[in-house]
């Protein structure tokens, strides 16, 4: 009895406390995955939110649904926090109909797969992968959705969903055709182009959709029918193409690309010649209603077939783009935007309008909504061939590339070709497929240097040379740190200049950054393109069949500047040592294979310190580094051209491990550009400057050290960062530093013997938990540093300060959270930081170095 007692008093504890503690993590679960959810994923739509929250539910996290707006009907499948397999995931989908003779041929469903990705979305704090199929317009009975399992631990889910639509009233009635009319295979997206050429008064043939042979068709009135009927001449052009390309090259022979249907022939043809005469496209065709026809057509997927019809309006005495025949066979998504065929500048502009206006349809409430013909076309169609679905996606789709097509990353490539005092010298390259103006430089995209007026026209595929006068003022804009020194450098400062431009006709305006070099146009004793440096190092081996090149011997000297080629990969083994010294430099454009041992590493160093260092430009070509010594280097400069790291990579990634970075002297030991990259048991010791700079990245770097270092110890903008297991001691300004709208994520840091721990600037926000900061001066700062940003957040959990004389230095606007408390905040905090309070800048340790 004592010991059943026992068991009793001992037992029901313990499995009382079991059953707790497996609540909590239930409970827990979905916080715990919280922790990785990505606030910037786009917000789930609300026609996909009403849908979920009337799905049916089960223990897989799988919730499957229905969407049924006016007639877009979608199955729709939910998976929440999904990982980067539950987004690959396929499905089958068994769709029973009502109407059984829709059924192929001894089976009792249709089936549809479901094979493309998920699309991430988030609601309420989750993350959904949503898949998506569009559904026929017929009357449905069941739907059977039956996860695909592809390896044999793969769990099996399905669900039913027991009739998912009412049914559709007034089914239509169409009698079989018996006559001749032109007949085409219809397509979904159809009426709504001729709903939207009624709207801009752009004239079509008439159709309608009929039956025959149990077939649905789209039956057009015969052309000549038309044209007797309606008194009026069509023009009609055998091959667009030949026919564009003819008068943009003022060639007569354009009118054996013709035949002329109708009345009014001679009024036609003496309008084109009119043009190859007087070179004014606006006195024959209407520029605005073509304009609009060649925005609409792709976008419709209607621009098929060489054929083009034009009709002649005898009251304005102009020639009008004129719809007959859809010859497009199945709707497809736009990959991209045709250049225009035409070269008239009056023309290009008004397309530019037309274009941004159609990729501002609103598709749903313009095209769809309450448009019943259309939905009485599509349950036709569906009626004969359930597996010619419309897709509302595909439209979203098309109507994406024309806003990307007027919107992209770089319509402008703006190089540098020399700069004074005064003024700046650009190489420009317009690669759209549109005109383009410039219309000023601009400094941090937000503040005018220099108006252009009138502005400069670059049309579409041209390259032009633009020099900019420069105002006195100019030099005053580029303010160091803490105002040690003003004035424009450089390899600095040249990043900060932007070339503000607009698509002709609009009036939204773009901005491209400069780039420092030019690789096309010859200067003598030019880094970038002269023969003379590429490979020119007598122990230079370049192996074509392998695309490598690298040195016959194990260690060389480099003396003068050394260019490594692009489209091979510069290879370096074990135990390669080389000594860059005064006058030497290496520069790649091809990725690096440094792959040394723990025993025999790679030596890049400069024995008499005056050696510069290593630039990366691959094209987005990942370089290797392993067990490699960088040692003594200072950044590399040519000319007026220079970058600020003794190692760089430029739109170059990189994985780096057991790598060490020392001694260097000049502004940031390893710098990083607009690349992605991991750093693992990476050194960075007795910097002059930063140890780590980078712009625009993405990455992680783990189990590394930062020592004796003149400023900071990481320092990034623009970037996403994990930082793990980390030491830093010895960091003259900041141990971590997250500038404009960075995201830096920190698990296990320990900061020692700083000027500031933890610093977030400019709407950056850092997360992190475990961190240590012992004797620094100040141990948390967040804060706006500049104007066209915002404040900052810091969220901290599990932190331990010691020997530290202000823990923090919060803004009023900006927040701090340690282990959920919210951090007291305070006033004029840029001014403290970068006034003589807190820190030390780039240029007292670069100036304190050179004295």
């Amino acid at each position: 009895m004592e010991k059943q007692s026992f068991k009793v008093i001992v037992g029901v504890p313990l499995l009382l406390l079991c059953i707790a503690v497996i609540l909590s993590l239930q409970d827990t679960k979905p916080d715990a995955l919280s922790q990785e959810f990505n606030p910037y994923l786009e917000q789930l739509p609300i026609e996909y939110e009403v849908a979920l929250n009337a799905a049916l539910k089960n223990d897989s996290t799988y919730f499957v649904s229905t969407s049924n707006n006016y007639e877009i009907r979608k199955l729709l499948i939910f998976k929440r926090f999904p990982n980067d397999i539950d987004l690959k995931t396929d499905f089958t989908l068994n769709l029973y109909p009502k109407n059984r003779q829709l059924l192929p041929q001894g089976k009792s469903f249709i089936t549809y797969s479901i094979v493309r990705d998920a699309t991430v979305f988030k609601s309420q704090g989750k993350a959904y992968g949503v898949f998506k199929v569009a559904l026929p317009l017929i009357d449905i009975d069941t739907l059977r959705v039956i996860k695909k399992v592809k390896i044999k631990s793969d769990e099996p889910w399905e669900a039913v969903i027991k009739s998912p639509f009412k049914n559709l009233r007034n089914r239509p009635v169409v009698n079989d055709y018996k006559d001749s009319s032109e007949q085409k295979k219809p397509m979904l997206f159809s009426s709504l182009f001729t709903n939207q050429l009624d709207n801009y008064n752009i004239k079509y043939l008439p159709s309608s959709l009929g039956v025959k042979e149990n077939k649905v068709y789209r039956f057009y009135q015969p052309v000549d029918d038309f044209v007797s009927s309606h008194k009026i001449m069509l023009v009609k052009v055998i091959n667009s193409k030949r026919f564009w390309r003819q008068l943009n090259s003022k060639s007569s022979s354009f009118l054996e690309n013709i035949e002329f249907i109708g009345d009014a022939n001679e009024s036609a043809k003496i309008r084109l010649d009119n043009y190859i005469n007087e070179n004014d496209f606006g006195s024959v065709f209407d520029v605005k209603k073509l304009a609009y026809f060649n925005a609409l057509k792709p976008f419709f997927n209607e621009d098929c077939g060489k054929e083009l019809y034009f009709i002649y309006n005898s009251e304005t005495a102009l020639l009008e783009p004129f719809h007959a025949f859809s010859n497009c066979t199945k709707e497809n998504t736009m990959s991209y935007m045709r250049a225009q065929p035409i070269e008239d500048d009056d023309y290009l502009q008004a397309f530019n309008i037309a274009l941004n206006e159609v990729s501002q349809i609103n598709l749903y409430s313009d095209l769809i909504k309450s448009n019943n013909s259309f939905v009485t076309d599509l349950a036709l169609i569906n009626d004969y061939d359930p597996n010619h679905i419309f897709d509302f996606d595909m439209l979203r789709a098309n109507q994406r590339v024309l806003k990307k097509s007027l919107n992209p990353s770089s319509a402008l490539k703006c190089e540098l070709i020399s700069m004074t005092s005064s003024a700046i010298t650009l190489s420009v390259f317009n690669t759209s497929n549109y005109t383009i103006d410039i219309l000023e430089l601009n400094h941090k995209n937000k503040n005018t240097i220099t108006s252009i007026l009138p502005a400069i026209q670059v049309k579409r595929n041209q390259r032009d040379t633009l020099t900019i006068d420069l105002p006195r003022s100019f030099e005053n804009l580029f303010v160091s740190k803490k105002k040690k020194r003003i004035g424009f450098v450089l390899p600095k400062h040249i990043y900060q200049l932007n070339i503000r431009y607009r698509f002709n006709g609009l009036d939204e305006t773009h901005a491209a950054s400069i780039i420092p070099y030019q690789k096309d146009d010859k200067i003598d004793d030019d880094l970038f393109r002269s023969e003379n440096y590429v490979n020119n190092h007598k122990s230079i081996v370049v192996d074509e069949e392998k695309k490598e090149v690298t040195f016959l011997k194990d260690s060389v000297v480099i003396s003068s500047p050394l260019v490594i080629d692009k489209n091979y990969t510069f290879v370096l083994n074990a135990g390669a040592v080389l000594n860059i010294v005064v006058g030497g430099k290496i520069i790649s454009h091809s990725p690096l294979r440094f792959i040394g041992t723990k025993d025999n590493p790679i030596i890049v160093h400069s024995i008499d310190k005056k050696g510069q260092g290593l630039l990366v430009m691959s094209d987005q070509r990942k370089s290797v580094v392993k067990h490699a010594i960088f040692d003594h280097l200072t950044n590399p400069t040519h000319g007026s051209w220079g970058i600020s790291g003794a190692v760089t990579f430029y739109e170059s990634p990189v994985d780096l491990f057991d790598v060490s970075v020392k001694n260097n002297t000049c502004e940031d030991a390893l710098n990083i550009v607009r690349a992605t990259f991991t750093m693992d048991q990476v050194s960075i010791s007795n910097t002059q400057s930063d140890a780590f700079d980078g712009d625009y990245v993405k990455g992680t770097i783990r189990n590394c050290k930062f020592d004796n270092l003149g400023n900071d110890a990481i320092d990034v903008s623009g970037s996403d960062l994990v930082i793990r297991n980390v030491a830093i001691s010895n960091a003259g300004d900041k141990g971590l530093s997250a500038g404009e709208q960075s995201k830096m994520t920190v698990d296990t840091v320990e900061i020692f013997n700083s000027e500031i721990g933890v610093a977030g600037k400019d709407l950056s926000e850092v997360y992190a938990k475990n961190l240590k900061i012992i004797n620094t001066t100040l141990g948390f700062t967040a804060f706006q540093k500049k104007p066209e940003f915002g404040p900052s957040k810091i969220k901290v959990d599990g932190v331990v300060m010691r020997g530290i004389e202000t823990k923090y230095l919060i803004e009023s606007s900006s927040l701090m959270l340690v282990d959920n408390k919210k951090i007291e905040t305070t006033e004029n905090v840029k001014d403290r930081m970068y006034g003589v309070e807190f820190g030390i800048s780039s240029d007292e340790t670069r100036n304190t170095s050179q004295k």
